[in-house]
């Protein structure tokens, strides 16, 4: 494996480079070029660890589920004392898309293109790589696509490594937190002195458990309210978007310039950060008479003009308060929302609804770090992952479907025509989110 190289606020990326590390708008590093493989068998956790042992990896991230990845990469020291840890590109993407087959390329100002892709939740192998340019990258894409005929490509053409893509911009996940290896970074008497103090620190904390637990008694805060405010935090983290928060979204597209002159509109995309959204409306110069100052003298006033490439340039905004904490300590009323779906089907080209799985919601824990235990009294909400795609038409017919949502991205794609008879359309949506549904 190469050696990894980091980007300050004016960085320039090697198009060939295997692993570079780019920091976010917290300060986080974040990794682009790991060397992902499948694991398989009982206990994935020792299988990772295994593996990054064989291959001589410094760090390792193991993401996916039922069917797990391990992400493997050599690191510089400089890396192995991140107080504020450091986070996969890649496993970053699998989490913000976590249902069927995606692929996105993230072309860089500053040059190069990366490309990974994932199949629910699990990154595909000999992906997560950098190119010379988005074509080369595309070409890559074709072997990904014979294994996986419905895969979605998602093309970010203005990211630089002072601006990424939401996704990538925003607090990193957990999830997506590499471990250090520690084999890696221990010599042989480093190992045996790291060893004895394990052993050491493993008898002092025994003995200050038994001598708490014989004289005195651990002052709890009540499991209950401390899961309430769990829930709490995880609500304002991670709003939904009512039928009128996404209309607001979609209505603001009647303000993108359709047809400006020697100019083509190719799609408009939409990403919420929190209760907000960020939107860029992608176009291509048509005609070698049009100039950037033809768009921009068609632009809402609001709006942020950026020229990508000599025919390629976006106009940006931002929508504020698009999204609404819900209460996930309340039992709501049972709706029956696949019915609704099912319904509302033959308006859309496709409706994919994933497997329910539990709330990605750390459990809160006592003074002891011992994780306390969940009241039966608080509803048990899930959440699916939800992917549609139709004519801009039957968006509206989504007030039907009741239950919360919250939306990933909102995209609109336009003038490749798409769908059969009632679905064929110019202007098609497609939208990527997580359902959550009550289950007694």
């Amino acid at each position: 494996m190469n050696a990894s190289t980091e980007h300050s606020s004016t960085p320039q990326v090697k198009p060939l480079a295997k692993t570079v590390v780019v920091r976010n708008a917290f300060g986080q590093p974040v990794i682009f070029g790991m060397d992902w493989t499948a694991v398989v068998g009982g206990q994935p956790l020792k299988l990772a660890r295994k593996h990054a042992r064989l291959v001589r990896a410094t760090h390792y991230v193991l993401i996916g589920a039922p069917a797990m990845t391990v992400g493997s990469v050599q690191l510089e020291r400089q890396y192995f004392a991140q107080s504020c840890g450091i986070y996969s590109a890649a496993a970053l993407f699998s989490v913000a898309y976590p249902s069927s087959a995606v692929a996105c390329l993230v072309r860089f100002e500053e040059g190069g293109c990366w490309m990974v892709a994932s199949h629910s939740g699990s990154i595909i192998s000999a992906t997560d790589r950098w190119f010379v340019d988005s074509q080369a990258a595309l070409e890559a894409l074709d072997a990904i696509r014979v294994r996986f005929p419905n895969l979605v490509v998602y093309e970010e053409l203005v990211a630089s490594s002072a601006q990424l893509p939401v996704w990538l911009n925003d607090k990193c996940s957990e999830q997506a937190r590499v471990s250090a290896y520690q084999a890696a970074r221990l010599g042989g008497k480093s190992r045996v002195a790291a060893l004895v103090l394990i052993v050491a620190t493993g008898l002092w904390v025994r003995l200050v458990e038994q001598s708490s637990e014989e004289g005195t008694t651990v002052t709890q805060a009540h499991p209950g309210q401390r899961w309430l405010d769990t829930m709490g935090q995880y609500a304002q983290q991670h709003p939904v978007h009512r039928f009128a928060d996404l209309m607001q979204v979609m209505t603001a597209w009647r303000r993108v310039p359709f047809d400006p002159a020697g100019w083509q509109l190719l799609r408009v995309q939409c990403e919420p950060v929190l209760s907000d959204w960020s939107c860029a409306a992608h176009y291509r110069r048509q005609h070698r008479f049009a100039l950037n100052q033809h768009l921009v003298a068609v632009k809402p006033g609001d709006w942020e003009f950026h020229a990508v490439a000599l025919d390629r340039a976006t106009l940006t905004w931002s929508l504020l308060q698009a999204g609404q904490p819900f209460d996930f300590s309340q039992e709501p009323l049972r709706v029956d929302w696949m019915t609704s779906l099912q319904q509302l089907s033959p308006l859309f080209e496709h409706i994919q609804v994933g497997l329910a799985a539990k709330l990605p919601m750390n459990a809160p824990v006592d003074s002891q770090g011992r994780v306390l235990e969940r009241p039966v009294s608080l509803p048990n909400w899930h959440q699916r992952s939800l992917a549609l795609k139709g004519p801009l038409r039957a968006m509206t017919a989504l007030q039907e479907l009741t239950a919360p949502v919250r939306w990933r991205s909102a995209t609109l794609e336009v003038g490749n025509i798409s769908g059969q008879e009632l679905t064929r359309s110019a202007l098609v949506v497609q939208l990527i989110g997580d359902l959550f549904e009550h289950i007694p």
